[in-house]
């Protein structure tokens, strides 16, 4: 899809985004194939539980501390992937608030969906520090406590003199597997401010004779160990559980979160708040005339994956822009999810130094050339100011002078 096609379409549709892992790097670290292991070790009969305990705390405890853990410096820290991230959230949520308020048509809402699968913060503080309306499904200052009935609010403004009423550019936040400053107070989800659960599973420390190393070593490979490769270093070192894998395990269980492994359906629907957020997410990919762009998101996600493709099919008006990395993360979308007429991706196809579309570039060739045209255009209202004060002025011009 050229940027023309792209121009027509947010004109016109109603906007959702569907963003992963890989738009919060450099910051962060992108799951890898964790999920891939996590699912091949409950899946694995001929694991003795002791060598499975061992595996899953190794898993988890990489996955803690590569992909989860920088959220608890996430407002303090001093660092240059920090800002970059940041920055690349920041440029692309004024973009979108830019062509929310400025586009022409009155027939589709001021509204966008924000759908993630990360359990981060960026988001949540982009929206802050830019001082935009913003609904992440929390009711109440004092103590918000979280429902998923939140996200059918809007918000007007009233003029003072004539009662005039205009809706506000809104973002929806649906934070699809939950979220690092989600907590549990009994059967209810409460906003975690302090992020004091996720601090508490950061301080058990694990010592290099309690778990199994998942990456390879730096510049052998980047992917992580597969889980024959763990299982073999678990036998080899004669590893030994203790109490404190059973007590790491314990407190990573209390994050609010979906844990990666391919049995997530499972989860979500026994589980009423999950399983909400992914029935919204269908719902507003079935409305007429929507669009979903998609971001940093490798669909790996069987449960998002599925739904997607089905509510593809179904609703011809949808249109779904994938946003692929580079031509590999291109040919492995494309996949897993099939050909359909209405799914268009957008990559860098070139075969000398291609671009890899990270969030930056996606906002740069897309969203902020798209916000920046809108921004520089006349609206409606000032062009009928034009043509109002012009006929004023001519008829002015042809009357008589007064007589003294």
């Amino acid at each position: 899809m050229d940027y023309e096609g792209f121009k027509k379409i947010v004109e016109s549709c109603h906007l959702n985004f569907l963003i992963g892992s890989g738009a919060s790097r450099p910051f962060l670290k992108t799951l890898n194939n964790v999920e891939v292991l996590l699912t091949q070790l409950a899946n694995d009969d001929l694991i003795d539980d002791e060598s499975k305990i061992i595996i899953e705390t190794s898993i988890k405890y990489h996955y803690l501390k590569k992909c989860i853990e920088g959220n608890l410096s996430i407002e303090s820290a001093v660092n240059k992937n920090l800002n970059e991230t940041f920055n690349n959230y920041s440029e692309l949520i004024k973009s979108i608030q830019t062509i929310l308020a400025k586009r022409r048509s009155n027939l589709v809402s001021k509204q966008t969906n924000l759908f993630t699968s990360n359990m981060d913060i960026f988001l949540e503080l982009t929206l802050e520090q830019n001082h935009l309306a913003y609904n992440d499904g929390f009711f109440g200052r004092i103590n918000p406590v979280f429902g998923t009935e939140n996200f059918h609010n809007t918000i007007t403004k009233t003029s003072t003199h004539f009662e005039y009423q205009s809706e506000v550019p809104l973002f929806n936040l649906f934070k699809l597997h939950g979220s690092v400053n989600w907590c549990l107070d009994g059967e209810k989800i409460i906003y975690d401010q302090n992020l004091s659960t996720l601090e508490e599973v950061s301080m058990i420390e694990l010592q290099e004779d309690d778990i199994v190393e998942i990456e390879y070593p730096e510049g052998e490979d980047w992917k992580t160990k597969s889980l024959y490769n763990l299982i073999q270093e678990v036998i080899e070192k004669e590893y030994e559980i203790d109490n404190i894998h059973h007590q790491y395990l314990e407190a990573f269980q209390n994050l609010v979160m979906i844990n990666p492994t391919k049995q997530k359906f499972e989860t979500t629907t026994r589980d009423l708040t999950f399983y909400e957020l992914l029935r919204m997410y269908s719902n507003h990919l079935e409305r007429e005339n929507s669009v979903l762009f998609v971001m940093g998101f490798s669909f790996e996600d069987e449960h998002i994956r599925e739904i997607t493709k089905r509510v593809a099919k179904a609703n011809p008006t949808l249109t779904i822009i994938i946003f692929a990395f580079d031509k590999a993360a291109k040919e492995r979308i494309f996949h897993l999810l099939g050909e359909q007429p209405n799914i268009k991706f957008i990559w860098d196809g070139s075969d000398e130094n291609p671009v890899n579309y990270s969030l930056d570039v996606i906002n740069s060739k897309y969203f902020k050339k798209l916000a920046n045209e809108l921004s520089s255009s006349k609206s409606v209202d000032q062009l009928v100011d034009e043509v109002v004060n012009s006929t004023g002025d001519q008829n002015g011009a042809n009357e008589e002078p007064a007589e003294s």
